[in-house]
């Protein structure tokens, strides 16, 4: 299982010394990876901190160019640079506030590849898309339209945009069923895709939704701001691994 732990632009680097701190007291375990994104200019210290644990740090974004007269845009060989492992792609705060589209995603996810990071793509409806029940074709759409066509290791997050932040999550068989949809419109590289859910997810919900077939790990927001809850969450999914 992976699990993402998303800081969006939150903590400091006091802070985050106390996160690293906690995280040195934990016994990690090889069937779960834990993958934390700070904000960009935090990534350096976050893995001098984080050197010797087997955790991983992603970046929150990348551009699709190499290099240019992109003002605030960070490129994949950068983050490779500086130790990243993934690249989140597509956050809904990304394409809300950024106006990021499919077309855009899809070649950021190409240059991703290329330059050996594992891309997390986010998906998901609007609050509208879903009572209009056609939350599924919204999903299967941006999948089409943001998948690289050279395929490699991506992992996937289903993201429903109405559950960010306001603490309402999908029932455990419409998770079930969309990222099923998701596996099944991948098609024939499912097997090398991780599906992870994300929205709202805390400690008293991770365990069920871990449970639910199809689902191969969380993207973590506020819960991973906390060392110790993020910690909860990585050990429900350890604890789910054994069963």
């Amino acid at each position: 299982m992976l699990i993402a732990a998303n800081w969006k632009m939150n903590l400091n680097k006091f802070s985050i010394e106390d996160f690293a701190g906690t995280l040195y007291e934990y016994e990690f375990t090889k069937q779960v990876k834990l993958c934390i994104f700070p904000s960009i200019i935090h990534v350096n210290y976050l893995k001098d901190m984080i050197a010797t644990l087997p955790v991983a740090v992603g970046g929150q974004t990348c551009h699709y160019e190499k290099r240019g007269a992109f003002t605030g845009d960070i490129s994949a060989d950068a983050l490779l640079e500086a130790g990243c492992e993934y690249v989140l792609l597509g956050h809904s705060e990304r394409r809300k506030y950024h106006n990021e589209s499919n077309s855009f995603i899809k070649k950021c996810a190409t240059t991703a590849l290329h330059n050996g990071l594992i891309p997390i793509i986010c998906v998901g409806e609007n609050i509208r898309e879903r009572e209009d029940d056609i939350a599924t074709k919204v999903v299967e759409n941006q999948l089409n339209e943001c998948m690289p066509d050279e395929f490699g290791e991506i992992v996937i997050a289903y993201e429903p945009l109405w559950s960010i932040g306001t603490g309402k999550i999908p029932t455990m068989k419409q998770i079930m069923e969309m990222h099923g949809v998701i596996k099944q419109t991948v098609g024939l590289q499912s097997k090398l895709v991780k599906v992870l859910y994300g929205g709202s997810v805390n400690i008293s919900n991770a365990s069920e939704i871990l449970s639910v077939d199809n689902v191969d790990g969380l993207l973590v927001g506020g819960a991973s701001l906390h060392a110790n809850e993020l910690l909860q969450i990585y050990n429900l999914a350890a604890e789910q691994c054994q069963i």
